[in-house]
């Protein structure tokens, strides 16, 4: 550039093709409007990267890696020429820089040493679950600051005064394609850390990346071990960065004996955690979250409240100080204020009040949870929430925040934990108790949402309220379209009640009925298809209206569609042939309403595949009755392969009419031996008359019987002889 920088931006690149350009891109406004200038440590590009990286500056240095960040990043401090530095790696991009740009546009970056700025780490890859960090990846260059650190480097040293600017890039380099990738880079990680603190072990900032890197691969028993060493390497250390640091054991600490379920040596520790007055303001909000948990899982319920509420008296003290919060939180203590570390915290307070029959801390702080959001973390937050409630008695106060959390998109941990209950009552009147009152919170409730429906339906039931239940059933068949694939206790309920089931249905838009009926009949088992087909059946009314015929005419097609399928035991050719006439005749009959004529011909391509079956087997029975063996060979044959799901029955079948024709052919032929058999008996006892009718000079009556038997013995070779003789006497 013909300006002289200001600042300087270096960026470590490996090569990573989906990212690095976003990366790049991201920085433009940036350059453009501050004199800057662009350096690429090239750490293993391949020659197509290289040119991507030419394209956006000319400084590229070449940098042959050796496990060590600091001396990366080094190289592209040492090309630096602006009077400040800025760093970031090629797998985040800025979402903006228009906070940057104003600190130097404006002259203010003479005032300060160095700047943060925000790095948002993604955890899901839909961006719900999020958490938010200052890092410190902005220094001015007159006091010659270098990296340390061969991993999770850092800026030494570090002066102040420094700012904290609100412009924030997007990470997502904490997400792995799996599980062992991600131990493998910890793994990586770890084996460098540990290398570290063998050479150097005071430097307390590596101690607490090490405690990162054993959470990330879940090894707590190391994580509570390196965690309680490191608070007595450093409890005679009374100064600012390491009071800071201190809190990131004390946290993790806790954090590994909860997870192996060491609520008793947790409890010891958290109390000495407490203990500890060097502790900062963050830390011990941190440590307030951790000993709610702690007391709740071993159902100290009270003192679980109280770690409650002073969470919350430092929550309300702390969370708007972001200046605190950076100076003050380390890793493990910043979760105390994010989003779930506050809905566990909230969460907690909640389900120990609830124990304890207060409703009241469920209403003031219901909506401190982010319901639109990621569901908190708490372990079986929402199941210890619903079992809870199910032991209080009905509070109508109640009904807006249940309505809140039936309405949340996606929030089927709320509906399983009713089912827990439901599947739970069979076992016990207690908890067939259970659920009817949490059924009884929710009738109020309106939600679009299949489960809460068919609850209020079995609460009418259960209670002989049933004056709504009608409603209840057409809302409940609204919210889904595989409706049969519902408990069966609500068609149960349905003839209970005689409710119009088809006229019922009819709220189903028939695209969502069609998918409905298809699923259940390709996906269930054959005995509830037939405990569905007798309640269709038996629910059918001659009253039906058009729309309620068609919904039946096509659950009844696939009725017989699923019989044509279906093996039966002791099964017979006869049977089936019933089948495979039922169905294409309900098939053929259901389509042509909708199809012209034309479609029944040639490729068929606009039918479904079963119709393009029945379209062959309505020949195939027309063969039948003609007796046409080859009609009926071919239909079949052509029927092979086009709806999949009948070629075993098609082959099966084919294999059946072979051998009763085959059948039918033995007893032609038997009957014919046996005639012919009878015609030579017959023969025989009229050969027997010739020679008396010749004694008697009946010559002519004679020849008139030799011409019967020519006609029944054509082959008899006595005949041409006898003929001669009668001849002769005439």
């Amino acid at each position: 550039m013909s300006r002289q920088p200001v600042l300087s931006i270096s960026l470590l690149c490996s090569g990573r093709a989906k990212t690095t350009k976003k990366c790049l891109d991201s920085l433009k406004s940036l350059r453009e409007k501050v004199p800057s200038e662009l350096i690429i440590v090239d750490t293993g590009c391949d020659e197509e990267m290289k040119k991507l990286l030419q394209s956006y500056t000319n400084i590229i240095i070449p940098f042959t890696w050796c496990d060590d960040f600091s001396k990366a990043r080094n190289v592209g401090m040492d090309a630096a020429q602006g009077e400040w530095f800025m760093y970031l790696d090629d797998d985040e991009w800025f979402i903006d820089t228009d906070e940057i740009e104003e600190f130097f546009l404006s002259g203010n970056y003479k005032n300060y040493y160095y700047a943060l700025y925000i790095q948002r780490n993604y955890m899901s890859r839909n961006k719900e679950l999020v958490t938010d960090a200052w890092v410190s990846r902005m220094v001015s260059l007159k006091n010659r600051p270098r990296f340390v650190s061969s991993i999770h480097e850092y800026f030494y040293p570090l002066y102040d005064p420094h700012i904290l600017l609100h412009s924030a890039v997007e990470h997502f380099g904490y997400l792995f394609e799996n599980k062992e990738e991600e131990r493998a880079h910890a793994k990586r990680n770890t084996t460098l850390l540990l290398d570290m603190i063998k050479k150097k072990r005071k430097e307390i900032r590596w101690w607490v990346h090490l405690l990162q890197e054993y959470r990330a691969m879940n090894e707590y028993a190391k994580l509570e071990e390196w965690s309680l060493d490191g608070i007595k390497e450093f409890r005679n250390e009374n100064i600012p960065n390491t009071n800071r640091e201190r809190g990131a054991f004390y946290c993790a600490a806790l954090e590994a004996e909860i997870k192996n379920c060491y609520y008793e040596e947790a409890e010891k520790n958290f109390r000495k955690a407490l203990g500890d007055r060097r502790n900062t303001d963050f830390c011990k909000l941190r440590l307030y979250n951790l000993g709610e948990e702690i007391y709740y899982k071993q159902k100290n319920y009270e003192e679980a409240v109280k770690c409650a509420e002073k969470y919350v008296e430092y929550y309300e003290l702390l969370k708007d100080d972001e200046e605190k919060k950076q100076e003050e939180t380390a890793f493990f203590v910043q979760f105390a204020l994010e989003q779930s570390g506050i809905s566990t915290a909230f969460g907690i307070y909640i389900l120990a009040a609830l124990k304890l029959g207060d409703t009241s801390v469920f209403k003031k702080y219901f909506n401190v949870f982010d319901w639109n959001g990621p569901i908190m973390l708490y372990e079986h937050f929402t199941d210890d929430l619903i079992d809870t409630l199910a032991e209080l008695p009905y509070d109508k106060e109640m009904v807006p925040f249940l309505e809140v959390m039936a309405k949340r998109p996606g929030y089927d941990l709320l509906w399983n934990a009713i089912k827990k209950l439901e599947a739970e009552e069979k076992e016990s009147g207690k908890q067939q108790e259970k659920f009817y009152r949490i059924a009884e919170n929710f009738m109020e409730v309106e939600a679009p949402y299949y489960y809460l429906w068919y609850m209020k339906a079995l609460y009418a039931d259960h209670t002989g309220e049933t004056e709504q239940l009608s409603y209840y059933i057409e809302r409940l068949f609204g919210c889904v379209a595989d409706v049969f694939q519902l408990n069966f206790k609500i068609f149960e309920i349905v003839e209970k009640y005689e409710i119009d089931v088809w006229k019922a249905f009819e709220i189903i838009k028939f695209d969502n009925w069609k998918i409905g009926v298809d699923a259940f009949f390709e996906n269930s088992m054959p005995e509830l298809k037939e405990k569905i087909e007798k309640f269709g059946e038996r629910n059918k009314t001659a009253a039906m209206t058009e729309k309620a015929q068609v919904r039946y005419e096509y659950f009844a097609l696939k009725v017989a569609e699923a019989k044509v399928v279906q093996r039966y035991a002791n099964d017979d050719f006869f049977a089936m042939q019933e089948r495979f006439r039922d169905f294409t005749a309900k098939c053929l009959t259901f389509y042509r309403k909708y199809f012209r004529e034309e479609a029944f011909t040639g490729e068929m391509e606009l039918l479904p595949k079963a119709c393009r079956v029945a379209v062959k087997w309505e020949q195939v029975i027309q063969g039948q009755i003609e007796g046409d063996r080859a009609k009926v060979g071919k239909n079949m044959k052509e029927a092979i392969g086009l709806f999949p799901d009948f070629d075993d029955m098609i082959q099966l079948y084919a294999r059946c009419y072979a051998a009763s024709e085959e059948i039918k052919l033995e007893e032609e032929e038997n009957k014919a031996k046996e005639a012919k058999a009878q015609m030579r008996t017959l023969a025989i006892q009229i050969k027997a008359k010739i020679p008396a009718l010749l004694a008697q000079d009946m010559a002519n009556e004679a020849y008139q019987i030799l011409q019967q038997l020519k006609a029944l013995v054509p082959d008899d070779e006595e005949l041409p002889e006898l003929e001669k003789r009668i001849v002769a006497r005439m």
